[in-house]
């Protein structure tokens, strides 16, 4: 797991303005709600969100409508979570209170300019927003109704940070990501040879991490591939299947996975 952190400031008070803005310019026009679908699982196969349109007939053209009910326990997660988790952005938790509360009132929200914070897609387990140059992701895995795993991913040019947490029982605990995946980028090794090890912890800055796709998570590499690696590795990504029983994430696959333009 990489924690490499790009600091970049940026204001959210400006979205909450212009939420109080609409807010009192919407008053005599109701939001129409708009459910958006979340992607269907398959067999042993990660499936990733899909960037989600969302329908927008309204006169503001960046009003995004949300199922509040839908979305409920992603977005109090959403609330709860530390400023740790968002530390190239730093989107603070009184202005999350206050889109969150507007979003449970009107079941929609304003988004902000494109280039600073813009919602690529929102499924009920899952958000990812477009932050200036970088992309932060929150995914919540249900066990039961009241126990989640909770993940985090603050991506930018250099690297992940990821943040894990539990939450039951409406309390949400830091976790560490070891504890649920254990040492995944040891299991994608063929043989323990030094030279083989050095090659993998001189490239773990390459690795990518996909959550909320379903019951799945999925960690690769872009940089292994089978004709370089093949004598190193079994695979150059591992996928995990949650396992709700043990509440665990057990490994489903290890495989070679090509690049989009392969």
């Amino acid at each position: 797991m990489i924690h490499c952190k790009l600091k970049k400031i940026f204001n959210y008070r400006s979205v909450v303005v212009l939420i109080l803005t609409i807010c009192c310019f919407s008053c005599t026009s109701k939001g129409k709600s708009s459910s958006i679908q979340s992607t269907p699982e398959t067999n042993d196969t990660l499936v990733t969100p899909s960037v989600s349109k969302i329908e927008n007939d309204a006169p503001y053209r960046d009003t995004i409508y949300i199922d509040y009910l839908r979305h409920k326990s992603l977005l109090t997660i959403l609330k709860m979570l530390p400023e740790s988790s968002m530390a190239s952005w730093e989107w603070n938790k009184t202005d999350r209170e206050k889109t969150v509360a507007f979003i449970e009132k009107n079941n929609f929200m304003i988004d902000s300019t494109e280039m600073y914070y813009n919602i690529e897609y929102l499924e009920p387990n899952a958000i990812g927003i477009q932050v200036i140059d970088g992309f932060w992701t929150l995914s919540i895995y249900k066990f039961t109704e009241d126990d989640y795993f909770v993940v985090t991913n603050d991506r930018v040019g250099d690297g992940n940070d990821i943040h894990t947490f539990n939450f039951k029982d409406g309390e949400l605990s830091p976790t560490k990501m070891r504890n649920w995946f254990g040492e995944f980028d040891k299991e994608l090794v063929l043989t323990n040879s030094n030279e083989c090890l050095e090659l993998l912890e001189d490239n773990l800055i390459t690795f990518e991490f996909q959550f909320g796709a379903g019951d799945y998570v999925e960690i690769g590499s872009w940089f292994f591939t089978k004709n370089n690696s093949e004598n190193c590795f079994k695979g150059n990504t591992i996928a995990y299947k949650i396992n709700r029983a043990e509440r665990t994430f057990d490994i489903s696959r290890i495989y070679w996975k090509s690049k989009k333009n392969e």
